[in-house]
C-alpha cells in the first residue's frame, strides 16, 4: 500500500506545482498554412496540457515559426474528471499524437517530461519519417525515485509481490492517472521503451536538463546515450529552475529554441 499512496502523492505534487490551464482541443484547421518551416509540434507533460506552452509558442512565432501545442491523454467519459490532461499513459498519448500528426508532414518537437517518453513511443510505433528533431524539456528517460519509491517497487519485484500489488493498485490508481505508475524508474513501461530503443534513428536529440528538476530524482535519470544534453546550470549558475517550470522559464525557452533551430545547443 505504500507504493499507492506514494504514487497518489506524486500526482498531488505534479498538479499543484503544474497549475495548468484548463484542457484545449487541438485545433480542428492547420495553424500552419502558409507557413515554409516545419511546424514545432509541443508535447505537455503528465497532469498539464497545451496551455503550458503558451509563453514558448509566441517565442516561436516571433522567430517565424509555427507552433502546434498538442494535447494528449485528456479524461475520458469514465474516468474521474480532472481539469487537466497527460494522465492516461504513454501508449494512449502516443495514439493521440499519432492522431495529431496525421497528414501534418515534417515536424521539430519539444516535449516536456513525460511528453518525450509519448514522443518516443509514437516513435517506436510509427518510425521517424515525420520527425526531424526531439527536444526535451526536463527528460526523464529512466524514470524517478522520488520518495524512494522505484527500490521499493525493485523489492516487489524481488520478493514476488509485485504482480500482487499491482493487481490492488490498478483499480484506484488508473481511472485518475493510469500513467503515475508508469513514470517510476523501473517500471514495465519504460523496461519496455529501453528494450525498443530510447533513440531512434534519423531523429537529432537535445536535453534540457535542470540540476534543481526535483521531479526527475537522481538528475542522472533524465541521460540516455545518443542525446545532446544541456544543462541550464552551466549556462548560469543562479537559475534553479525546477521541472513544471521549465516550458516557462526564460533560460529554458531559450535553449529549446536554439536547439530547434540550430540542431544542438
Amino acid at each position: 500500500m505504500r507504493r499507492l499512496f506514494t504514487r497518489a502523492w506524486i500526482l498531488a505534487a505534479a498538479a499543484g506545482l503544474c497549475a495548468p490551464a484548463a484542457a484545449t482541443a487541438t485545433p480542428a484547421a492547420d495553424p500552419c498554412a502558409g507557413s515554409t518551416a516545419p511546424p514545432v509540434v509541443l508535447v505537455h507533460d503528465i497532469a498539464s496540457d497545451a496551455g503550458a506552452w503558451d509563453e514558448l509558442a509566441a517565442d516561436l512565432g516571433a522567430s517565424g515559426r509555427c507552433a502546434l501545442p498538442i494535447t494528449w491523454g485528456a479524461p475520458e467519459p469514465a474516468d474521474v474528471p480532472v481539469p487537466f490532461a497527460g494522465l492516461r499513459g504513454v501508449d494512449a498519448g502516443a495514439r493521440d499524437l499519432a492522431a495529431a500528426l496525421a497528414g501534418a508532414g515534417t515536424v521539430d518537437v519539444v516535449a516536456h517530461g513525460v511528453g518525450g517518453l509519448v514522443v518516443q513511443r509514437y516513435l517506436q510505433d510509427h518510425g521517424s519519417r515525420s520527425v526531424r528533431s526531439l527536444t526535451t524539456l526536463g527528460p526523464i528517460w529512466d524514470g524517478t525515485e522520488i520518495g524512494g519509491l522505484a527500490a521499493a517497487e525493485e523489492l516487489s519485484r524481488r520478493i514476488g509481490t509485485y504482480d500482487l500489488v499491482l493487481s490492488l493498485e490498478k483499480p484506484v490508481i488508473d481511472p485518475v492517472c493510469a500513467g503515475c505508475r508508469e513514470v517510476i524508474h523501473g517500471s514495465d513501461l519504460l523496461r519496455d521503451l529501453h528494450a525498443r530503443g530510447p533513440i531512434t534513428d534519423g531523429v537529432r536529440y537535445t536535453d534540457i536538463v535542470s540540476t534543481c528538476d526535483g521531479f526527475v530524482v537522481p538528475a542522472a535519470g533524465a541521460l540516455v546515450p545518443g542525446t545532446t544534453v544541456v544543462t541550464l546550470q552551466e549556462r548560469d549558475p543562479g537559475n534553479c529552475a525546477g521541472h513544471f517550470v521549465l516550458p516557462r522559464d526564460p533560460l529554458a525557452r531559450a535553449l529549446a529554441l536554439d536547439a530547434v533551430e540550430h540542431g544542438g545547443v
